[in-house]
């Protein structure tokens, strides 16, 4: 893949949470936030007028609880849940997840090693413990989803996500593209998991860069290997627009005045 740079003013930049700004834990609430990553990201926000939003699995509310203060734009649960530039998170009408839940609760009753997350409109198998009872989780959701309306498995990382159908991160960015402060500009999408690659194609439709957070076949068009290299280029591109953004706002100096009087104003 070609060098990846550094971020650009007329960038529209969407971020995957975990394994992208944050390391994967053996459970989602043992994720932890590296302390300087908060400033990075509301340096970028500044910098890119607004344009920086959180595209991830999670509900918005625990995007906010690991960001704090932060409230970015974010669409949640692969986009079903949105957010852009109000308070109020915008939901689909609820799919009737909660039918399916029983047989999914006795799952995981039987096999200590595995973990239900409900969401507000999505449910997912977590079984990142047990690696080896992917097999049966995948039956188990196939099954309760034989006469489901409405919803679809979403595979991914030691997880399988019973979501509404149609939802994806690819159709969360293409209506952030579509409205302020996002239209305009050039989509970046860095993401890790294959529930990311709807947002990687999005991306390249739309002329921008797909980064992918790991190494495997992808739609991304540039990877890095780790998230904490990409938590260091996000760094990196916010030193850098903060010091161009600085510049910008100097007042012009007199090319005839003597270079101390210059220096005064940098």
């Amino acid at each position: 893949m070609p060098p990846l740079p550094l971020i650009e003013p007329n960038t529209a930049l969407f971020l995957d949470f975990d394994g992208t700004l944050a390391d994967l834990a053996p459970l989602p609430h043992l994720v932890r936030v590296e302390p300087e990553l908060v400033g990075t990201l509301r340096a970028l926000h500044t910098c890119l007028g607004g344009a920086v939003a959180i595209v991830s699995g999670r509900p918005v509310a625990e995007l906010d609880d690991f960001l704090q203060p932060l409230r970015l734009p974010a669409a949640g649960i692969h986009g079903a849940e949105f957010r852009n530039g109000a308070e109020r998170i915008a939901r689909p009408p609820a799919p009737g997840i909660g039918p399916l839940l029983p047989k999914l609760e006795a799952l995981v009753a039987r096999h200590p090693g595995l973990r239900l997350e409900r969401k507000s409109v999505a449910v997912a198998v977590h079984y990142r413990q047990v690696p080896d009872l992917e097999p049966l989780v995948r039956a188990a959701v196939a099954d309760v989803l034989r006469d489901a309306i409405g919803l679809e498995a979403l595979p991914g990382k030691m997880v399988i996500e019973i979501k509404p159908a149609g939802v994806d991160k690819g159709g969360a960015i293409a209506a952030f593209m579509r409205s302020p402060p996002f239209a305009g500009r050039l989509p970046l999408f860095a993401g890790d998991d294959v529930t990311d690659e709807a947002g990687f194609t999005v991306v390249r439709e739309l002329g921008g860069i797909g980064l992918l957070v790991g190494q495997r076949a992808s739609a991304a068009s540039h990877s890095l290997p780790r998230p904490a290299d990409l938590r260091e280029w996000l760094h990196q591109s916010a030193h850098a627009l903060t010091h161009l953004l600085a510049q910008r706002q100097d007042p012009p100096s007199d090319p005839l005045s003597p270079p101390s009087a210059r220096e005064d104003t940098l």
